[in-house]
């Protein structure tokens, strides 16, 4: 028979074989290009990354990748994969680099999708694209089912309340959770930010709410003075007070930092499954009681696509702020011409409605409306919407 040097020797050649088609494999894939790509925020016109892929990466990848870069800059937030476009068209996530005409050295529009956030006793709260339908991320970690769930002003961030007794905040764009605020004795009914997002207000059946900071997770403040379970809790737009809704139909207005209690209104309605509008005032997200959501069309009030994936009742849903740059470019930016706007206190400016094309920002000296603004026709819509629920 062979010698044992003879055998390690054969050995060696047939590893040696068997390793050629690997080393060309790893050849051919380092001769697959990298493609230098520029993505620009399509509200105002900041360089939200750039970036090197290659061309066979698909448009989702991308997407994710300027998403995380544009957290980590702290230039805007994209709770689902942004929509990018080339020449005024949208690219499909499902094409490749190459597929979709990128090439080296292009420039994109990034745009943030309308997205919507539910909550459901399955104990998950999950962030869907509420214009394909498609479910983007799913927050889990609670340990009993959820009472709410909403975004904070700048879309960095989703709030939750849970039965297991407690808050927590998540990463949006990771969808990691980065705290748990705990202190409340029983179930936690909601959870929801004051207009700057530094602080978060909850409501419990122990009876109390509780401010929080947002960046400490500290109890920062307890309103106390309830009898019975609050179901609601928030802030008003100013931010300078909490109101409260009770089970006992009363609710009580409340100094948020020093948890004194202005006054108590008597006989207020509490709603279970409130509705969402979306910022350009098209449509409208709505828990209907079962596990799923429905997006409704303003005007007709007609379901037009409807949100399946949790395992139990959704019971909260909201829709992210759309076009919240945590930036803003100087008025002298050659992408952002003719324009001269304050940043607000906080540093983050949240423009509402359509986005702008690169010739819209040349052309125009002024954001868009927002449509929450009197008058707009988002405003005049969500108020005929109301009307017609109370009739």
């Amino acid at each position: 028979g062979p010698s044992p040097s003879m055998v390690g020797i054969a050995g060696a050649a047939a590893a040696r074989e068997d390793f050629r088609p690997s080393l060309q494999d790893g050849l051919d894939e380092c001769e697959v290009p990298k493609l230098a790509i520029s993505v620009f925020f399509a509200f105002n016109g900041v360089n939200l990354a750039d970036v090197k892929l290659r061309s066979d990466a698909t448009v989702r990848e991308l997407g994710s990748t300027v998403a995380k870069a544009a957290l980590r800059s702290r230039k805007a937030a994209f709770p689902a994969a942004p929509r990018l476009m080339l020449l005024g068209e949208d690219l499909s996530h499902s094409k490749t680099l190459a597929e979709a005409g990128i090439v080296d050295g292009t420039e994109l529009l990034a745009d943030m999708y309308p997205t919507v956030v539910t909550a459901s006793m399955d104990a998950v709260a999950r962030i869907w694209n509420a214009e394909s339908g498609e479910c983007e991320k799913l927050l889990e970690g609670h340990k009993g089912a959820l009472q709410s769930a909403s975004f904070s002003p700048d879309a960095k961030l989703v709030a939750t309340a849970s039965d297991d007794k407690t808050a927590k905040l998540w990463s949006s764009v990771s969808g990691e959770c980065w705290g748990t605020l705990r202190g409340h004795r029983d179930s936690v009914n909601s959870c929801s930010f004051n207009p700057d997002g530094k602080w978060v207000v909850t409501a419990s059946n122990d009876a109390l709410g509780k401010v929080w900071s947002s960046k400490t997770g500290r109890c920062l403040s307890t309103l106390e003075g309830h009898e019975q379970p609050v179901f609601n809790a928030v802030f008003t737009p100013d931010g300078g007070t909490v109101v409260t809704n009770s089970q006992e139909g009363t609710a009580k207005l409340w100094e948020p930092k020093t948890g004194v209690l202005l006054r108590t209104v008597h006989d207020t309605p509490v709603n279970m499954y409130p509705a969402s509008f979306a910022p350009d005032g098209t449509t409208y997200v709505i828990a209907p009681g079962d596990k799923t959501a429905q997006v409704c069309n303003m005007e007709s009030g007609r379901c037009q696509l409807v949100l399946r994936g949790h395992a139990d009742t959704v019971v909260a849903v909201s829709y992210a702020p759309a076009g919240c740059a945590l930036i803003y470019p100087s008025a002298s930016s050659p992408r952002n011409p003719g324009r001269s706007r304050s940043p607000s206190p906080d540093n983050s400016v949240c423009y509402l409605g359509t986005s702008w094309s690169r010739e819209s920002r040349a052309a125009s000296s002024s954001p868009p409306v927002s449509p929450c603004a009197p008058g707009s026709p988002s405003a005049t819509s969500a108020a005929a919407f109301m009307q017609s629920q109370a009739a």
